[in-house]
């Protein structure tokens, strides 16, 4: 009962949020950009990929380059923002929520998945920023790292090293922190005070375990949570394409039995993928993304800018009210 309302809250939650939405991401030509709820371009498609770490229930989008950059704009509000980079593809859990590692000419911080207003500032710029244990793992570079402390987010230690730092936690409950060096390996405590090394890369939860079993220390594999996607309870309005001739026709339908053409375009050997509850379509060559957009029922819209739309003939069916 719990669950079934927890999961009834978080939907209306969400639903309330898309229901503010007033922009949206569009696709074009491998690049996505920025369009109003009119389908007016606001930022041109100049990213690569959109972020897909951000929350169910944010009211960001974040679009990202290896070359431009990244931006995030408020759905609701229109508010962009610009970040020098944005490490996009895991998040930092710190204190029940999780958090984007970006940086700027400011410095680095790292930003709320959910609320991207809400951030953390850190010492420096860094190359990659993790949690472990109870602290930071910042990269300077490849081979510099720094410890930060997740209660202050000051520099604790630094060391030099040629892997991501592993962390165990002990039998006693505390953690051991194994920093992988130049054909060496160092061992540090909670405090990061040296507890040993050895002058070989060890590797591998089984054989860490059983060295450090030599020195009376006993680690344990810890069990992480499963994260749980949560779907939508409404099953109508929904959108779904039919094969007409040269063009894919997608009807509205806003229930089982009554629907109505919506939009069409030409396929021109592309492959088709769509969201039928989204409401949304993706258009791609063997090579690349040609096209990505949303549609929008209730004012017969179709997210993208018009000036696109005569390369594959994309039309909106007019035929009344849907």
């Amino acid at each position: 009962m719990i669950k079934n309302l927890t999961t009834f809250i978080l939907f209306l939650f969400t639903f309330s949020i898309s229901a503010q939405q007033k922009y949206y991401e569009f696709g074009w030509n491998n690049h996505y950009g920025i369009v109003d709820e009119q389908g007016n371009e606001i930022i041109p498609p100049t990213y690569e990929w959109k972020s897909y770490t951000l929350g169910q229930e944010s009211h960001f989008i974040s679009l990202n380059s290896d070359y431009n950059g990244a931006l995030i704009i408020n759905t609701q509000t229109g508010k962009t923002e610009k970040f020098d980079y944005l490490k996009d593809t895991y998040l930092v859990d710190l204190d029940n929520k999780e958090y984007l590692y970006a940086y700027n000419e400011e410095g680095g911080f790292l930003l709320n998945n959910i609320d991207l207003d809400e951030r953390i500032s850190l010492p420096k710029k860094y190359k990659t920023v993790r949690k472990d244990g109870e602290y930071l793992t910042a990269f300077l570079d490849n081979h510099n790292l720094e410890f930060i402390s997740i209660k202050d987010f000051e520099i604790k230690k630094s060391v030099k090293t040629q892997d991501i730092i592993q962390n165990f936690k002990t039998k006693k409950g505390n953690r051991i922190y194994v920093v992988h060096q130049r054909n060496s390996t160092l061992f540090l405590d909670d405090h990061l005070d040296k507890i040993t090394s050895i002058n070989k890369t060890l590797k591998g939860f089984k054989n860490i375990q059983s060295y450090l079993k030599r020195l009376n220390i006993e680690i344990i594999e810890e069990e992480y949570p499963t994260a749980v996607a949560i779907g939508g309870l409404s099953d109508y309005p929904v959108i779904r394409p039919k094969k007409e001739g040269e063009y894919s026709v997608f009807n509205l339908y806003t229930s089982k039995e009554n629907f109505k053409p919506f939009f069409k375009f030409k396929e021109k050997g592309m492959r088709i993928y769509y969201s039928a509850e989204e409401m949304s379509v993706t258009l791609r060559t063997p090579q690349k993304l040609f096209v990505f957009f949303y549609a929008k029922a209730d004012t017969k819209t179709l997210l993208l800018p018009k000036k696109y739309w005569k390369d594959f003939d994309l039309q909106l069916i007019d035929n009344g009210t849907l």
